[in-house]
């Protein structure tokens, strides 16, 4: 043991433990520091947990809709503590899982707060201990961002976290942040009947998507109930004995609309606290660590991965990161591609997508652009969810695929396909002509591809 190279990995989530065990794999001595729960803020308070609820929500309105498929159910009751319970049994199965994978690779797992002393001292806040390493690892993720705004500190103001931690629901429910996270709080609130405004300050819910797909997913989330504002500023939150009050504006026109419980949904921010990165002179910018494409920051010796390094903040992405990170202090020679990155958001209908939207495209290349619609699937037509399609875009010229986006039923799961051939430069030929299974989903994709290369089969 004296003779291996020794890493210290701070942080135990989507990019600490998967670094540890790739270090431990490649022959080092891993020492990780956690001062919360293993698996970070994917497994314990994002990802895992959400997913939870959404599905609780799902079986509802499967319930609700059983009568198109013949059967009886009546309306469904929701349980509210029951969803719960389920939703920490599973955070538990699996975080025990975690702690499974490292003890089989004889990662020793410290519980306590990180301090840098120096390129090769780590030191445990709470007990002042010290470890010498020669490599260390910064994976301690992001926390929930803070709004400026009159009100926000109040009472009944939710962020993430907290709103994971809820233990009954509201009657009413505003969100501020229509993108991934709080467009899947809202449908949450939404199917176990509360009522639901979204306030979204850019001109589309789930900004960042493609605008085709985004406008057809607003569309869909207003059908169900949901009450959405964009270009929404919000101006300000105040607080009555039973609803609080939120004031925003549209434009010129200043709105108010009430509720029991306003979450916050913002985005996250890099997580440094306590680590005294200014100590030993880590870069920063926009209070993000600085790394190279080994994930090295500026001190040698010194990785950081995840959502300290900001870029796209996804669980997968900080997986990735700390393998690259693990492999480069090891002494394998490891980069990461960025080129073809799946984005998923978890609600009904899914959307998921990789590559470049059309608009971003458009700037670019000369493109085309492929449709498939689910409803001239036979397979959606069977789960009654045929509202959606998927979006092949591609390069005219040489046909390489530059884009894939779905929003309809699987939509994560199948966008693993585009993620694969986007990231082995495959043409709309290539995907056209792949055989799909019937009936599947999947067909949805190769019929999309088809529409650029010699006609869809299965639509006019």
């Amino acid at each position: 043991m004296g003779d291996k190279l020794k890493v210290a990995v701070i942080g135990g989530g989507s990019g600490g433990y998967p670094a540890a065990i790739r270090a431990a794999r490649l022959g080092a001595e891993v020492t990780l520091i956690e001062k919360d729960s293993l698996g970070g803020v994917c497994l314990n308070r994002g990802c895992i947990p959400t997913k939870a609820l959404l599905q609780s929500g799902e079986i509802l309105k499967t319930i609700k809709d059983s009568g198109i498929f013949g059967i009886k159910c009546g309306d469904g009751k929701v349980d509210f503590r029951a969803v719960i319970s389920r939703k920490n049994s599973v955070i538990q199965k699996l975080r025990q899982g975690v702690e499974r994978l490292l003890s089989a690779k004889k990662i020793s797992i410290i519980k306590g707060t990180a301090m840098l002393i120096d390129p090769s001292t780590v030191q445990i806040l709470e007990t002042e201990n010290k470890i010498k390493v020669d490599k260390i690892i910064i994976a301690t993720g992001s926390r929930p961002t803070k709004l400026n705004i009159n009100g926000f500190d109040g009472p009944d103001v939710l962020d993430s976290d907290k709103f994971l931690e809820m233990e009954d629901l509201p009657k009413s429910a505003v969100i501020i942040g229509g993108g991934a996270i709080g467009v899947e709080f809202g449908q949450i609130f939404n199917r176990m009947g509360v009522e639901v405004t979204i306030l979204e300050l850019m001109e589309n819910l789930v900004p960042e998507t493609d605008k085709e797909i985004a406008q057809a997913f607003e569309k869909r989330i207003i059908e169900e109930g949901i009450k959405v504002f964009t270009k929404a500023e919000v101006k300000g939150i105040t607080h009555g004995k039973a609803l609080k009050t939120i004031t925003f504006a549209v434009g010129e026109e200043s709105k108010k609309c009430n509720a029991e419980r306003v979450i916050v949904t913002t985005g996250r921010r890099p997580d440094l606290s306590y680590l005294n990165v200014d100590t030993i002179g880590l870069a920063q910018e926009n209070s993000t660590l600085i790394v190279n494409d080994h994930m090295e920051t500026n001190v040698p010796g010194v990785y950081a991965v995840g959502d300290v390094v900001g870029g796209i903040m996804f669980a997968h992405v900080a997986t990735a990161e700390g393998e690259c990170a693990a492999k480069n202090a090891i002494g394998q020679e490891s980069t990461i591609s960025y080129k073809a990155i799946p984005s998923c958001i978890y609600t009904s209908p899914e959307v998921a997508s990789v590559g470049l939207t059309e608009e971003q495209a458009k700037v670019k290349f000369d493109i085309h652009v492929g449709r498939f619609p689910f409803y001239a699937s036979g397979r959606a037509l069977v789960l009654n969810q045929t509202y959606g399609m998927v979006k092949i875009i591609a390069e005219r010229k040489y046909g390489e695929v530059l884009g894939v986006h779905m929003i309809g039923p699987h939509a994560t799961d199948m966008i693993a396909e585009a993620v694969l051939g986007i990231s082995m430069e495959m043409t709309v030929e290539d995907l056209a002509h792949a055989v799909h299974p019937h009936p599947t989903l999947s067909e949805a994709v190769m019929e999309a591809a088809l529409s650029l290369s010699g006609g869809a089969i299965n639509m006019p």
